[in-house]
């Protein structure tokens, strides 16, 4: 578990399964509007659980959980991901909020800050990355305004909505993040 002021990161139990069917149950929820949409999603996910809980070196999600309310709003997820160099791959983070009731109210934030701080604290890299769709300003405000800097676009890289979209890249690196915390 990682403790903010206002939220806690923690690892998916038994108990969340019927919380994560309900976002499930539509694409706004689950993914948001610049995600490609696959109804198939939430059993995958439910397999994988079962599998390795959701939690490994390699790959972990963690809902976001308010402190005073005790309630699940989202989640935060990384990957490490072995490009460019495959020896020392580096963390690309990513984030949903899909209780609408809770967006605008700095969770989201306050989540991917203690992410970031968890992945430089207990991984060696010196760089921790994010894709967004290039359409998804929220997304990109609040990389923005945590640090990340904009390095670039994935041009015509995802599939949604019937078309290719560009996907922005995003980055930040240790010494950056040092005068974050």
């Amino acid at each position: 578990m990682i403790k903010g002021s206002r939220v806690v990161l923690r690892p998916i139990q038994d108990k969340d399964w019927p919380i994560v069917e309900e976002w499930g149950q539509s694409r706004e929820a689950l993914w948001g509007p610049f995600q490609r949409f696959q109804m198939d999603n939430v059993p995958l996910l439910r397999q994988a659980y079962q599998h390795s809980g959701l939690l490994k070196r390699e790959s972990g999600l963690l809902l976001i959980e308010t402190i005073n309310e005790k309630q699940v709003v989202g989640f935060v997820r990384y990957t490490l991901i072995p490009y460019p160099d495959g020896d020392i791959p580096h963390p690309e983070i990513g984030f949903g909020l899909p209780a609408a009731s809770a967006r605008g109210k700095g969770y989201a934030k306050e989540a991917i800050k203690l992410l970031v701080n968890y992945l430089f604290e207990g991984y060696s890299t010196e760089r921790i990355g994010a894709f967004t769709d290039d359409e998804n300003i929220p997304a990109q405000r609040l990389m923005e305004g945590i640090g990340f800097q904009r390095e670039g676009t994935l041009r015509k890289a995802i599939f949604r909505d019937g078309e290719w979209c560009d996907v922005a890249i995003y980055g930040i690196l240790r010494q950056e993040w040092k005068f974050r915390k």
